[in-house]
Protein backbone atom coordinates (compact mmCIF):
# COMPACT_ATOMS: atom_id res chain seq x y z
CA UNK A 1 0.00 0.00 0.00
CA UNK A 2 0.75 3.72 -0.85
CA UNK A 3 2.25 5.29 2.31
CA UNK A 4 0.75 8.42 1.35
CA UNK A 5 -3.17 6.56 1.01
CA UNK A 6 -1.97 4.39 4.39
CA UNK A 7 -1.27 7.65 5.99
CA UNK A 8 -4.40 9.64 4.23
CA UNK A 9 -7.00 6.45 5.76
CA UNK A 10 -5.74 6.65 9.40
CA UNK A 11 -6.43 10.35 9.27
CA UNK A 12 -9.69 9.98 7.63
CA UNK A 13 -10.99 7.10 10.14
CA UNK A 14 -9.60 8.85 13.10
CA UNK A 15 -11.89 12.32 12.27
CA UNK A 16 -14.75 10.09 11.05
CA UNK A 17 -15.16 7.77 13.94
CA UNK A 18 -15.58 10.44 16.39
CA UNK A 19 -17.38 12.67 14.61
CA UNK A 20 -20.52 9.62 14.64
CA UNK A 21 -19.11 9.60 18.03
CA UNK A 22 -19.93 13.08 18.72
CA UNK A 23 -23.41 13.14 16.90
CA UNK A 24 -24.35 10.08 18.81
CA UNK A 25 -22.74 10.98 22.41
CA UNK A 26 -23.10 14.65 22.88
CA UNK A 27 -25.54 15.55 19.93
CA UNK A 28 -22.93 17.76 17.84
CA UNK A 29 -23.17 17.53 14.10
CA UNK A 30 -25.45 15.86 11.59
CA UNK A 31 -26.74 12.68 12.22
CA UNK A 32 -27.26 11.77 8.27
CA UNK A 33 -23.79 12.07 7.37
CA UNK A 34 -22.90 10.05 10.56
CA UNK A 35 -24.70 7.10 9.35
CA UNK A 36 -22.68 7.69 5.73
CA UNK A 37 -19.63 8.36 7.51
CA UNK A 38 -20.53 4.78 9.02
CA UNK A 39 -20.84 2.95 5.60
CA UNK A 40 -17.74 4.94 3.99
CA UNK A 41 -15.36 4.51 7.43
CA UNK A 42 -16.62 0.65 7.41
CA UNK A 43 -15.41 0.09 3.62
CA UNK A 44 -12.39 1.90 3.93
CA UNK A 45 -10.94 0.35 7.35
CA UNK A 46 -12.23 -3.15 5.27
CA UNK A 47 -9.84 -2.05 2.28
CA UNK A 48 -7.01 -1.40 4.49
CA UNK A 49 -7.18 -4.56 6.68
CA UNK A 50 -7.26 -6.47 3.69
CA UNK A 51 -4.82 -4.62 1.74
CA UNK A 52 -1.99 -4.05 4.55
CA UNK A 53 -1.71 -7.16 7.29
CA UNK A 54 0.17 -4.18 10.25
CA UNK A 55 -2.36 -1.72 9.72
CA UNK A 56 -4.76 -4.86 9.48
CA UNK A 57 -3.47 -5.82 13.51
CA UNK A 58 -4.31 -1.94 14.52
CA UNK A 59 -7.56 -1.91 12.82
CA UNK A 60 -8.51 -5.28 14.40
CA UNK A 61 -7.54 -4.33 17.77
CA UNK A 62 -9.11 -1.22 17.78
CA UNK A 63 -12.28 -2.71 16.79
CA UNK A 64 -12.12 -5.93 19.01
CA UNK A 65 -10.82 -3.23 21.74
CA UNK A 66 -14.36 -1.44 21.36
CA UNK A 67 -16.58 -4.57 20.60
CA UNK A 68 -15.30 -6.13 24.12
CA UNK A 69 -16.01 -2.85 25.87
CA UNK A 70 -19.17 -2.38 24.52
CA UNK A 71 -18.36 0.45 22.04
CA UNK A 72 -20.24 -0.62 19.66
CA UNK A 73 -23.34 1.08 20.23
CA UNK A 74 -24.70 2.72 17.51
CA UNK A 75 -26.05 1.66 14.04
CA UNK A 76 -23.12 3.43 11.87
CA UNK A 77 -20.28 1.85 14.24
CA UNK A 78 -22.31 -1.37 14.17
CA UNK A 79 -22.63 -1.29 10.53
CA UNK A 80 -19.29 -0.28 10.03
CA UNK A 81 -17.65 -2.92 12.16
CA UNK A 82 -19.65 -5.33 9.85
CA UNK A 83 -17.80 -3.83 6.78
CA UNK A 84 -14.68 -3.72 8.16
CA UNK A 85 -14.67 -7.67 8.14
CA UNK A 86 -16.76 -7.84 5.44
CA UNK A 87 -14.94 -6.12 2.61
CA UNK A 88 -11.29 -7.85 3.22
CA UNK A 89 -13.41 -11.32 3.06
CA UNK A 90 -14.81 -9.96 0.09
CA UNK A 91 -11.72 -8.94 -1.60
CA UNK A 92 -9.46 -11.29 -0.31
CA UNK A 93 -11.41 -14.54 0.71
CA UNK A 94 -9.70 -14.30 4.41
CA UNK A 95 -8.14 -11.57 6.99
CA UNK A 96 -4.63 -11.22 7.33
CA UNK A 97 -3.74 -11.11 10.83
CA UNK A 98 -0.24 -11.17 12.31
CA UNK A 99 -1.33 -12.88 15.82
CA UNK A 100 1.24 -11.81 18.51
CA UNK A 101 1.01 -7.61 17.54
CA UNK A 102 -2.73 -7.83 16.81
CA UNK A 103 -3.32 -9.54 20.24
CA UNK A 104 -1.06 -6.99 22.07
CA UNK A 105 -2.68 -4.08 20.59
CA UNK A 106 -6.11 -5.40 21.44
CA UNK A 107 -4.74 -5.42 25.12
CA UNK A 108 -3.62 -2.06 25.00
CA UNK A 109 -6.99 -1.09 23.11
CA UNK A 110 -9.42 -2.70 26.25
CA UNK A 111 -6.90 -1.09 28.64
CA UNK A 112 -7.29 2.29 27.37
CA UNK A 113 -11.56 2.03 26.65
CA UNK A 114 -11.53 0.64 30.57
CA UNK A 115 -8.89 3.42 31.36
CA UNK A 116 -11.09 6.08 29.47
CA UNK A 117 -13.91 5.15 31.18
CA UNK A 118 -12.91 5.55 34.27
CA UNK A 119 -11.47 8.81 33.99
CA UNK A 120 -14.86 9.93 32.81
CA UNK A 121 -16.79 8.50 36.00
CA UNK A 122 -13.91 10.15 38.21
CA UNK A 123 -12.75 6.94 39.83
CA UNK A 124 -9.20 8.03 39.14
CA UNK A 125 -7.17 10.89 40.72
CA UNK A 126 -4.22 11.08 39.31
CA UNK A 127 -3.82 13.99 37.06
CA UNK A 128 -1.12 12.23 35.06
CA UNK A 129 -3.59 9.03 34.47
CA UNK A 130 -6.46 11.30 33.70
CA UNK A 131 -4.36 12.77 31.23
CA UNK A 132 -2.92 9.44 29.87
CA UNK A 133 -6.37 7.50 29.63
CA UNK A 134 -8.01 10.78 28.10
CA UNK A 135 -5.87 10.62 24.89
CA UNK A 136 -6.05 6.88 25.16
CA UNK A 137 -2.26 6.22 24.84
CA UNK A 138 -1.80 2.61 25.64
CA UNK A 139 -2.04 2.11 22.03
CA UNK A 140 0.54 4.28 21.19
CA UNK A 141 2.82 3.11 23.93
CA UNK A 142 2.72 -0.51 22.37
CA UNK A 143 2.88 0.83 18.95
CA UNK A 144 5.75 2.28 20.02
CA UNK A 145 7.22 -0.90 21.13
CA UNK A 146 6.73 -2.89 18.44
CA UNK A 147 8.42 -0.43 16.07
CA UNK A 148 11.33 -0.73 18.28
CA UNK A 149 11.59 -4.20 18.82
CA UNK A 150 11.35 -3.92 14.98
CA UNK A 151 7.92 -5.93 14.34
CA UNK A 152 6.13 -2.52 12.66
CA UNK A 153 7.61 -0.10 10.35
CA UNK A 154 7.97 3.33 11.94
CA UNK A 155 5.32 4.38 9.09
CA UNK A 156 2.29 2.51 11.09
CA UNK A 157 3.17 4.52 14.26
CA UNK A 158 3.14 8.00 12.43
CA UNK A 159 -0.19 6.07 10.80
CA UNK A 160 -2.00 5.63 14.18
CA UNK A 161 -0.76 8.76 15.80
CA UNK A 162 -2.04 10.88 12.77
CA UNK A 163 -4.89 8.53 13.74
CA UNK A 164 -5.31 9.92 17.47
CA UNK A 165 -4.40 13.37 16.31
CA UNK A 166 -7.67 13.91 13.48
CA UNK A 167 -9.56 11.78 16.06
CA UNK A 168 -8.82 14.38 19.08
CA UNK A 169 -8.95 17.26 17.11
CA UNK A 170 -12.65 16.58 15.81
CA UNK A 171 -13.50 16.20 19.39
CA UNK A 172 -12.10 19.39 20.18
CA UNK A 173 -13.94 21.26 17.38
CA UNK A 174 -17.19 19.77 18.58
CA UNK A 175 -16.19 20.92 22.10
CA UNK A 176 -15.81 24.48 21.10
CA UNK A 177 -19.26 24.26 19.40
CA UNK A 178 -20.89 23.34 22.84
CA UNK A 179 -18.68 25.48 24.33
CA UNK A 180 -20.55 28.21 22.37
CA UNK A 181 -23.96 26.81 23.59
CA UNK A 182 -23.38 26.55 27.32
CA UNK A 183 -23.01 29.71 30.07
CA UNK A 184 -19.85 28.04 32.25
CA UNK A 185 -19.93 28.56 36.07
CA UNK A 186 -17.72 26.67 37.24
CA UNK A 187 -13.83 24.50 35.84
CA UNK A 188 -13.84 21.65 37.98
CA UNK A 189 -11.30 19.66 36.48
CA UNK A 190 -9.18 19.61 33.15
CA UNK A 191 -12.06 17.27 31.76
CA UNK A 192 -14.88 18.27 33.68
CA UNK A 193 -17.18 22.06 33.75
CA UNK A 194 -20.05 22.30 35.08
CA UNK A 195 -22.64 24.25 33.25
CA UNK A 196 -26.22 26.43 34.46
CA UNK A 197 -27.11 26.87 30.97
CA UNK A 198 -27.89 24.95 27.26
CA UNK A 199 -28.70 26.92 24.11
CA UNK A 200 -30.42 29.17 26.24
CA UNK A 201 -33.87 29.71 25.04
CA UNK A 202 -36.52 32.73 25.33
CA UNK A 203 -39.03 33.35 27.87
CA UNK A 204 -41.97 34.75 27.75
CA UNK A 205 -40.87 37.83 29.16
CA UNK A 206 -38.31 38.12 26.58
CA UNK A 207 -35.49 37.17 28.85
CA UNK A 208 -33.07 34.40 28.73
CA UNK A 209 -33.95 30.47 30.32
CA UNK A 210 -31.96 28.43 32.36
CA UNK A 211 -32.59 24.85 31.81
CA UNK A 212 -30.93 23.03 34.64
CA UNK A 213 -27.23 21.85 35.17
CA UNK A 214 -25.15 19.55 33.18
CA UNK A 215 -21.92 17.59 33.27
CA UNK A 216 -19.80 18.52 29.90
CA UNK A 217 -17.10 16.14 29.38
CA UNK A 218 -13.96 17.34 27.43
CA UNK A 219 -13.35 15.21 24.59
Amino acid sequence: MEYWFLLASFAFLGAGLKYIDCVYDEGVFDRRVAVLLGLVCGVLMGYVIGSDMQASSIFLAVIIGVAITKKIDTNPFFIGAILAFAVPLFLTKNIMINWLPTAMLVFASIVDEVGNNRADLGLINSKFLKTFFHYRISMEVVMGLLVIFGVFEPIYFIAFFLFDLFYHMVGGYANRLLRSRFEFLVMDTPDEIIVKEIEVGVGENGMGEMNGEFLLKEF
